[in-house]
């Protein structure tokens, strides 16, 4: 796995099985969050941006939101 920043952004570059581990993690957070009767759109954002341009991916629908 490395990381690296450039242009104000961070670079990962990880295996699939560091991927999916990533993803199951934040699957967790998000069941957590959902029992607690917390909102976990956050989460649903983070993962279709991590998951832009991956074709086997189904977007979350996410409720619009006020950022203010």
């Amino acid at each position: 796995m490395s990381y690296r920043e450039e242009n104000d952004q961070v670079i990962l570059t990880m295996s699939r099985d560091d991927y999916a581990y990533v993803t199951f993690a934040l699957g967790i957070a998000t069941g957590h969050m959902l029992s607690r009767g917390e909102k976990a759109d956050g989460i649903f954002e983070l993962l279709n941006r991590l998951n832009e341009g991956n074709p086997h991916y189904t977007p979350y629908q996410v409720e619009a939101r006020d950022h203010d």
